[in-house]
């Protein structure tokens, strides 16, 4: 479809954990509020408020990027009771922002090609797009913004649930940064092993990309996570909290003729 040039967008992010709900204007993406997804209530006032912010602009609308799709389309459900506004998807009403040159475009997440296109108009060269959330996600795209594909990983929260679930006696720990090079204790241990198992594979992963490309791509961090990988990570050149909903944007200023 083609839409109107908006002055306005109410942008969202429905990740496996949270839902990122923010507002992109002339000032680019901001006023980014996340809640968790797995509390209904949680995400209403933040759309109601973003929604107020939006809707006196000229053409404002609400865009969906999202690896839930019942959460998806509950929200449209909701933006159309409350606002009726009929809310875009990324992929099932927009286009992605990017060109995919991989196997099954069907099954890629929305958030990775997203992250990815976002990447790619910053910086306007080959790159990495690394995501730490749920699941870890580490993407290449070329020079001239194809997406490649990449490597899914589990998140660092869950490698260490499976490590307590399939264990008699390791304990349940959320990762901190690790404080050397020798975890001193169990739960030190176990935080050490999954952040640097992290860091080592994006490392192998990315040099596996610049033998591709024939350079190494620039790297960029984004997901939860991210601050804490890249304490642990001078390899990295940024980390950019908003990456996807940038990227649910850019799918609707393509689409409208805007970028």
């Amino acid at each position: 479809m083609t839409p109107p040039a908006s002055e306005g967008l109410v942008v969202i992010d429905v990740g496996n954990t949270r839902v990122g709900i923010g507002i992109w204007d002339e000032d680019g993406v901001h006023d980014v509020q996340r809640c968790a997804n797995n509390v209904e209530a949680s995400w209403h006032e933040p759309l109601r408020a973003a929604w107020e912010r939006v809707k006196h602009r000229k053409h404002p609308a609400i865009v969906i990027g999202s690896v839930v799709p019942r959460l998806a389309i509950e929200i449209c459900d909701r933006a159309a009771a409350w606002f009726e506004v009929d809310a875009l998807r990324v992929r099932d009403d927009l286009e992605f922002p990017m060109k995919l040159v991989i196997d099954n475009t069907a099954e890629v997440g929305v958030d990775r090609v997203c992250s990815a296109a976002a990447a790619f108009e910053r910086l306007n060269g080959a790159c990495a797009v690394a995501s730490f959330g749920t699941a870890i996600t580490i993407d290449c795209v070329s020079a001239t913004g194809e997406f490649l594909g990449g490597s899914i990983l589990p998140g660092l929260q869950m490698s260490c649930n499976a490590l307590h679930a399939s264990t008699a006696a390791l304990p349940r720990i959320i990762p901190v940064a690790p404080t050397g090079p020798f975890g001193k204790s169990t739960a030190a241990a176990i935080g050490e092993g999954v952040t640097m198992a992290a860091v080592g594979a994006m490392r192998e992963i990315v040099e596996r990309f610049a033998t591709e490309l024939g350079r190494w791509p620039q790297l960029v961090l984004t997901g939860g996570d991210a601050p804490l990988i890249r304490q642990q990570a001078d390899f990295v050149d940024c980390v950019v909290p908003d990456l996807c909903l940038m990227g649910v944007a850019l799918a609707y200023r393509k689409a409208s003729g805007q970028a």
